[in-house]
């Protein structure tokens, strides 16, 4: 039987509800991610995350809400972004829905930082205090990074937003729209003398990173940062591999809790 919510009739649901009340919600992004990558990768990942968890658990999974706050790359073209309050209004109308119907717990699979704490903390603490739903935000990203083990690129590589670990991963779940040609170990550009860039929005002074906030193509001219030059698809395999495995078991635990 399939996990899809989409794919089931509303006396399905019902039914299935009587047994199960959790739900998974995937959020992606578009933005850009260097040359050699789509800009759907954060979408891609939140697809196929959800989907394999949601396979593996029996939680059924809602269609990935495909846009994203994503406006320090909002000049590149094919990144779509959204606003907090946009974002924040659509998610909580999609999830009072959900809760409406029956569903106690949501599982919130973000593939990309800019929804996370900006929009699914503030949804969450509210979803809980008019609907007593309980919310689990899951930063799929965020789990794969706590996968790396020590030299896993080898000495003075550098990760970074549309470099490392997403080069890999996209190698490994999306190997036909990766073009490693492309892949290229650039420097960001540093805004003044005395520091040194380390994002669009983290700047090295004395030692020290403080947040001085830019468009992202102002630091960061590829759309990315870091090194995807050592990418490999096997090491986005044992990346992903292993941050499923984690998923699937806290998906499993938090079905169990109490909502």
């Amino acid at each position: 039987m399939s996990v899809k919510l989409h794919h089931k009739s509303w006396v399905t649901i019902k039914e299935d509800l009587e047994s199960s009340d959790t739900v998974i919600i995937p959020l992606g992004s578009m933005e850009a991610h260097g040359e050699h990558k789509p800009v759907g990768c954060c979408y891609l990942l939140a697809e196929a995350s959800s989907e394999e968890v949601s396979e593996r658990t029996g939680v059924p999974v809602t269609p990935v809400i495909p846009f994203g706050v994503s406006p320090p790359y909002k000049n590149f073209p094919g990144t779509v972004t959204v606003s907090s309050e946009t974002l924040s209004r659509y998610v909580y109308e999609v999830s009072e829905s959900l809760a409406r119907a029956g569903f106690r717990k949501i599982i919130f699979f973000s593939a990309h930082g800019g929804n996370n704490l900006s929009v699914l903390r503030e949804l969450s603490f509210r979803l809980r205090e008019e609907h007593g739903v309980l919310c689990a935000v899951i930063h799929v990203w965020g789990v794969i990074l706590k996968m790396i083990p020590p030299d896993f690129w080898g000495p003075g590589h550098r990760r970074g937003h549309g470099g490392e670990p997403t080069t890999s991963v996209m190698l490994h779940l999306k190997p036909d729209l990766v073009d490693m040609e492309k892949a290229q170990l650039k420097s960001l550009k540093d805004i003044g003398e005395g520091f040194t860039a380390k994002s669009y929005g983290n700047h090295e002074f004395q030692g020290i990173t403080h947040s001085i906030f830019l468009p992202a193509e102002e630091v960061q001219p590829s759309g990315f940062m870091g090194d995807p030059t050592r990418a490999t698809a096997e090491k986005g395999k044992f990346l992903y591999e292993k941050a499923l495995d984690h998923l699937v078991d806290l998906v499993e635990a938090f079905k169990k809790v109490e909502p």
